[in-house]
């Protein structure tokens, strides 16, 4: 069988929980439409009707601090609405917070119990990317 990768968790889980909780803030807290949400998201209505049923990305739910987070990025991106970097910007922000990286990783090793001990994704010293 074959191991599922942390990237692959990212995106079957984390990203689909963060769109949800912009999506969800854009529309109860900043009276959005759906419409507009899904504009500023690059996504369909359909989608933003699917994260506010609990259709889609329900499986993970965030801390209070990493809403508070969230929160704080629908601030940055109204404020450069037609901005599609903000929002992939705001996105990866949000992706890395180590609380949010703690929710892969308890997602991955409820998966795989071969890695109870694993700390891949904390091991600062792990992976060296060159710049030059």
């Amino acid at each position: 069988m074959q191991e599922t990768m942390p990237q692959e968790i990212e995106v079957r889980y984390i990203l689909p929980a963060i769109r949800r909780e912009l999506a969800r803030i854009f529309i109860q807290d900043h009276k959005l439409s759906q419409k507009e949400a899904a504009n500023i998201l690059g996504l369909t209505e359909a989608a933003i009707s699917q994260y506010q049923h609990s259709k889609r990305a329900k499986e993970v739910v965030f801390s209070d601090a990493v809403v508070t987070e969230i929160r704080n990025s629908t601030e940055k991106i109204l404020a450069e609405k037609n901005n599609k970097q903000r929002v992939i910007a705001e996105m990866y922000r949000i992706s890395n917070l180590t609380k949010v990286r703690q929710i892969l990783c308890d997602i991955h090793r409820a998966q795989s119990k071969e890695l109870e001990s694993c700390n891949i994704c904390f091991d600062e010293g792990l992976v060296t990317i060159r710049t030059n």
